[in-house]
């Protein structure tokens, strides 16, 4: 099975100009969604905001992505892991996913509008 195939001129074609291009690991969007708690409100007064994550996240890339998404300046990320979970339906053993927060702390003076009051 050849990897790259001859067009009608003859002239090949690379891989990254098919459908399926790989994507730069710094394009990936890292954030999923802010995390809206009680807890999470309260740091909020504080200037501290949580952010669900991907678990491959790193906090240089989540403080350069907060920077760039809601405009404001990043004095400190931290970083919180949960453990997956072993769950059951029906009968049948599972896990629950892995889950990641990031504590942001952006400058004092900024906001970051959650879209809660």
């Amino acid at each position: 099975m050849a990897i790259f195939t001859k067009s009608s001129q003859g002239e090949k074609k690379s891989p990254a100009t098919t459908k399926h291009a790989a994507v730069p690991q710094a394009a990936i969007l890292r954030i999923q969604r802010p995390h809206i708690t009680e807890k999470a409100l309260r740091l909020s007064e504080k200037n501290q905001y949580v952010f669900r994550v991907a678990p491959t996240a790193t906090k240089s890339e989540v403080k350069k992505q907060v920077k760039k998404l809601y405009s404001v300046d990043v004095v400190q990320v931290r970083s919180i892991v949960g453990e997956e979970k072993q769950r059951r339906l029906k009968g049948v053993a599972g896990k629950k996913s892995l889950t990641k927060k990031m504590i942001v702390t952006i400058k004092a003076g900024q906001k970051i509008d959650l879209g809660v009051r």
